[in-house]
């Protein structure tokens, strides 16, 4: 499954550099909402089964995330300042120039807090800081506000991995063979998605980035590991591994390049990721190559607003630049820094 996880992340890559080679960066996002779904089911219910293991599982997830953002976030940091030394600002970085000088410390804190330990980011979305007392306050259009606080986050396209941790606080207690929970928490979940939107609360940040609302994607990693349940105890043939695969990326860029409704896309992308996911996992399950790709895409989404952002410095910046930059980084990055922690994360119990 590591191809589709690389799509998803280059999807995010092209899309922020305006290429609509593939699909939106936000139902790319939505995909890995469903394979971390998908994967988080997987392990609670055949790895970490008891709650008495919880706390290892909160461990093992955040050191699988937490380093790989500090190493690249404190690298964002140095770029931040480069551009604030130009005066310049990066839509991709920290926005030093223009930080209200009157935030206060309770701005200061949150700030602080949740640009260490990602908590927090996707929360962001929704806050401005306000120019009279420089405190914090919600906004549901944030990004219209004069101090949008999304801008002040080093890796602002982190907010998804808040997402991920608020899910994982939440997944050991839904997620061990619980249907009727799952099933009400995606009519929550999809009541959640009706009422913003009738409200007229459908920008991008209400219908993309609400955790509520997308817990319905999350779920359905676990419905689509209840499929692969069924399939792990049957004999199906890996033949077909490689058109299902090529099938399933090429419905995908086309169903959600279409013009058509936000609820048509949502349901093709559930849809088509509740069918393959489980099949795709239980052919490639074992394909080192195929694993190694997929270990990629993590460090790949982070990365690319770096490479976005040096681009500007360079005569050879453009689009090659910033694929092959953040290929060439994220791969670095796995091979010389995401491996050796993945060891040390391996023997803790």
């Amino acid at each position: 499954m590591g191809v589709l996880r690389i799509f998803f992340a280059l999807s995010v890559l092209l899309g922020h550099i305006q290429l609509h080679w593939l699909i939106s960066p936000i139902y790319a996002v939505q995909g890995f909402y469903i394979i971390s779904g998908f994967y988080m089911s997987l392990i609670l219910n055949e790895k970490y089964t008891t709650p008495a293991s919880n706390l290892t599982f909160y461990k093992k997830r955040f050191l699988r995330l937490l380093p790989t953002y500090w190493l690249i976030a404190s690298i964002a940091f140095v770029v931040a300042l480069w551009y604030y030394h130009r005066g310049e600002s990066s839509i991709q970085l920290f926005d030093f120039l223009h930080f209200p000088a009157n935030a206060s410390i309770g701005t200061y804190a949150y700030i602080v807090f949740t640009n260490i330990f990602v908590f927090g980011q996707d929360v962001a979305l929704f806050m401005g800081i306000s120019p009279d007392d420089g405190n914090l306050f919600f906004s549901s259009s944030a990004y219209g506000e004069a101090y949008p606080l999304i801008r002040y986050m080093l890796l602002p396209v982190a907010w998804s991995i808040s997402s991920e941790f608020f899910f994982y606080l939440l997944a050991p207690f839904v997620l061990r063979n619980k249907p009727r929970i799952i099933g009400l928490l995606l009519l929550l979940s999809l009541a959640s998605n009706v009422i913003t939107n009738y409200y007229g609360l459908n920008d991008s940040n209400w219908r993309f980035r609400f955790f509520p609302s997308e817990l319905i994607f999350f779920l359905t990693g676990y419905l689509a590991y209840l499929i692969y349940r069924k399939l792990s105890g049957m004999s199906i043939s890996r033949t077909y591994r490689y058109p299902v695969l090529f099938s399933t990326l090429v419905l995908l860029t086309i169903l959600l390049r279409l013009n058509l409704p936000y609820a048509v896309h949502t349901i093709a992308l559930l849809g088509l990721c509740l069918i393959s996911v489980p099949y795709l996992f239980h052919s490639f399950r074992h394909d080192a190559h195929d694993r190694l790709i997929g270990e990629m895409s993590y460090p790949l989404y982070l990365i690319h607003p770096l490479f976005i952002s040096i681009a500007s410095f360079t005569p050879l910046g453009g689009p090659a630049f910033v694929i092959l930059g953040s290929l060439a980084g994220s791969y670095l990055c796995y091979q010389y820094f995401i491996s050796p922690i993945e060891l040390f994360r391996s023997k803790i119990k």
